[in-house]
């Protein structure tokens, strides 16, 4: 997964390096959960050669918002490093910020990568359109302006985290921990775990009861098991009963599970890790297409092809 995260000025230093260094740590950790883990690739995204941060870090961009957006699977929007209403409209104000949202909001959505954004982050998402029709998150004292700019977003200030097929969005500031996690997660629920148990994000204070239930579809240890054996399986012919089976459980059962920990279906998961080993053995090797469909499980490329448009 190619990630680019931008560098916001005047962001919360936290909620712009926490989201770094999760993902940074989760790449340094992979090889040693499993090597076929597609890679996490972090970029800082400038929209200045530099910028500082609320707190005086001086962040050196790696490339730049007008070398364009092709290249990256999810961009990241952090805070804006605003605390009020009035702080967070001056902060859209600000030549670079329009800059940045003038070039989500006028791009066409096939251009542009997954979006994902935290506490402020996600009123720039909305502002440049992003959000209207879907439901998102925001910082819940904010939530009253976020509703009367932005009356086509569905706001749902009871989760720390929401997804859907285009965005990602998460609460506070505190919330980017469990924005990266969950960038992590999707990659690999396994290699979640690792991150969270080397970095003791478990042992985070004060919690809410959301984040908690969140944290613990992370660490669900039946979905891990699943992306091992799929993982080991990977070019056999897969049936979500044969996998229940595998890991001594139902298949009522597996399918709670893996809805509660990554809203999709077992059968959707086993795709998902196929187009990734795929994409991977693409990137990594001289393979011909009908040799990697051959090892991920499908009969020709041009099945793989049509499993590859569908989850890109």
């Amino acid at each position: 997964m190619r990630i680019g995260v931008v560098a916001i000025p005047g962001t919360f230093d936290s909620a712009f390096t926490s989201v770094l260094d999760i993902l940074r740590v989760a790449e340094m950790l992979r090889p040693s959960v499993d090597r076929d883990i597609p890679p996490l690739e972090t970029t800082v995204v400038g929209l200045r050669p530099s910028v500082r941060t609320a707190g005086g870090l001086i962040v050196e961009a790696d490339r730049a918002l007008d070398d364009g957006l092709d290249d990256y699977d999810v961009l990241v929007v952090p805070a804006l490093g605003a605390l009020s209403a009035p702080a967070v409209e001056d902060a859209l104000a600000l030549p670079e910020i329009r800059r940045l949202r003038a070039v989500l909001h006028d791009s066409p959505e096939a251009e542009l990568p997954r979006l994902a954004g935290a506490c402020t982050g996600t009123f720039l998402l909305a502002e440049a359109g992003r959000l209207d029709g879907v439901t998102a998150a925001t910082s819940w004292w904010l939530s009253e302006t976020f509703r009367r700019r932005y009356p086509k977003v569905d706001l749902d200030t009871s989760r720390m985290v929401v997804r859907s097929s285009s965005v990602l969005t998460a609460g506070a500031a505190f919330a980017h921990i469990d924005l990266a996690v969950s960038l992590v997660a999707e990659t690999s629920p396994r290699l979640a775990e690792t991150v969270v148990h080397h970095l003791l994000i478990d042992e985070r204070p004060a919690r809410s009861m959301e984040a908690v239930h969140a944290h613990l579809a992370v660490t669900d240890t039946l979905v891990t098991r699943l992306e091992d054996e799929v993982r080991r399986r990977i070019s056999d012919d897969l049936s979500v009963t044969d996998l229940a089976d595998a890991l001594g459980v139902t298949r009522r059962t597996l399918e709670r599970h893996v809805r509660l920990r990554t809203g999709a279906t077992p059968n959707q998961l086993v795709r998902r890790l196929r187009a990734e080993r795929a994409k991977h053995l693409r990137r990594t090797t001289d393979l011909s297409m009908d040799q990697i469909a051959h090892r991920v499980g499908y009969a020709n490329a041009v099945t793989l092809r049509r499993l590859l448009a569908s989850t890109t």
